[in-house]
């Protein structure tokens, strides 16, 4: 039996299509090919800011074993510009980890993205488009009531990047691979963060953050989520 997670998808895309009907921030989404794309993968996952993933030094084979489609989850990559610019995997926290350290509520989404290494000189705002489509794919196109991110705790530029989005962390989290932070964004958090009512972005920021959040000193660079 197909769970919730695939029931709620399924009723509002065909993912073999999405690229045919979801273009966002000019980023063209498609579901993950395995044949085609699991051999672009390692040169991503073996980048030193794609730690966060655990899947480095994976063959091909496991890597692809690893990223299949279930009915719990499954990866869509982001095409911009005639080429592949990102993965995310989209899951159902009921069926994580995650899962087991707050309430699952139906229409609740997991996220991990990983961003291709960089291909020339960096594009500022690149990485904010990014996830700003990912959140409106979510909460727009597939109709999901919130996304739920548990990013590391020490992947500071992440961070800034998910507040910026909308993503408000509610909890400190210590998963089996990492410590985390358990965040969450709805529609109204990501328009709110759209249009704040006032200018006084740096306090907004501020404010999505958990107390005890602090940068590392020396932020990793990475652009990956998982």
């Amino acid at each position: 039996m197909a769970s919730q997670f695939s029931d709620h998808c399924l009723t509002r895309l065909d993912l073999t299509q999405l690229s045919a009907i979801t273009s966002i921030n000019d980023f063209q989404f498609r579901a993950l090919d395995l044949k085609q794309d699991t051999p672009t993968l390692p040169s991503w996952f073996n980048q030193e800011y794609a730690q966060f993933w655990g899947m480095q030094g994976l063959s091909l084979a496991a890597i692809e074993n690893l990223m299949a489609a279930t009915q719990h989850k499954f990866a869509l990559i982001g095409e911009w510009q005639g080429k592949a610019l990102f993965m995310v995997e989209l899951y159902d926290p009921a069926h994580d980890e995650v899962g087991h350290h707050y309430p699952v509520a139906p229409g609740d989404c997991g996220m991990h993205l990983i961003i291709a290494p960089p291909d020339g000189c960096p594009i500022s705002g690149l990485s904010f488009k990014v996830m700003d489509a990912i959140a409106k794919l979510v909460l727009e196109k597939l109709a999901f009531n919130r996304l739920v991110v548990e990013p590391d705790q020490l992947n500071g530029k992440i961070h800034r990047l998910n507040s910026r989005v909308g993503i408000r962390y509610e909890k400190a989290i210590q998963l089996s691979t990492k410590a985390a932070y358990l965040g969450f964004c709805t529609a109204a958090d990501r328009q709110l963060a759209s249009n704040p009512p006032s200018s006084t972005g740096l306090a907004q920021t501020s404010s999505l953050l958990p107390s005890s959040f602090k940068a590392p000193a020396t932020s990793p660079i990475t652009l990956s989520i998982l």
